[in-house]
């Protein structure tokens, strides 16, 4: 799975994606759209604040998943590698400080079977190293799973490339009976629920802003020397 969210795979994804695309959703620091990606592109926003911008990742959760039974069959097993990549463009005095995705892994398993799901996000400014975010994972999962993955403090502008790679796997082995003449066989499932992405933004002092700031603390200054001044002199 790690090697899923190599380089190398994300630099064939590009090139060899679909042409499925989303509807651009507009913030008041970014444009979200997608970029050529495999189906579900899905994306929905849900709050868009002074602090950043939280959406539903739809597409994701329909893509992500795996499920098998060996009924009938000595084994089985399914491999879901998954992608999802959407284009930011980041508005003039703006900036993106951070992304975090929160969902739960959810699976069953009857019999002997086994399941495997793992997730990361990554941001790719142009002719720049892209940033990693942690790595979700659950493996043998009989139940759900919460989590929260983060590529930690950023101050990404202009375009970024938005990238979520992932990879779910069962597995389930039959046993042999001979009275009947089958195989009795196990089931497993896995898939990703409820992903919400939050993009945190800050706006970026513009150069007037900066210039006023540095006379109100030579201004504060000079008031503080004038003072001092005033105040040596009537003790003297």
């Amino acid at each position: 799975m790690q090697a899923l969210l190599s380089r190398a795979v994300l630099v064939g994804t590009l090139l060899t994606a679909g042409t499925v695309q989303a509807a651009a959703i507009d913030t008041h620091a970014f444009t979200l759209d997608a970029a050529p990606s495999y189906p579900f592109a899905d994306i929905t926003l849900l709050s868009d604040t002074a602090a950043g911008a939280s959406f539903a990742l739809g597409g994701l959760a329909q893509g992500l998943h795996s499920s098998v039974n060996s009924t009938g069959e000595p084994s089985a097993t399914a491999d879901t590698p998954w992608q999802n990549f959407y284009d930011i463009t980041v508005r003039d005095g703006y900036r993106i400080t951070g992304m975090t995705v929160t969902g739960t892994f959810h699976g069953a398993l009857a019999g002997s079977a086994d399941n495997d799901i793992g997730l990361a996000l990554l941001a790719w400014p142009p002719g720049s190293e892209p940033t990693w975010s942690t790595f979700a994972r659950a493996s043998g999962l009989d139940g759900a799973h919460g989590w929260s993955i983060t590529t930690g403090a950023t101050a990404l502008d202009g375009t970024v490339l938005l990238g979520f790679l992932g990879s779910a796997s069962t597995y389930a082995a039959s046993t042999w009976q001979p009275d009947t003449g089958t195989w009795l066989g196990s089931s497993a499932r896995i898939d990703a629920r409820d992903l919400v992405l939050t993009i945190d933004v800050a706006p970026v002092p513009e150069p007037q802003t900066w210039l006023m700031l540095l006379v109100g603390i030579a201004a504060a200054a000079i008031c503080r020397v004038r003072l001092s001044d005033g105040h040596n002199a009537v003790r003297s």
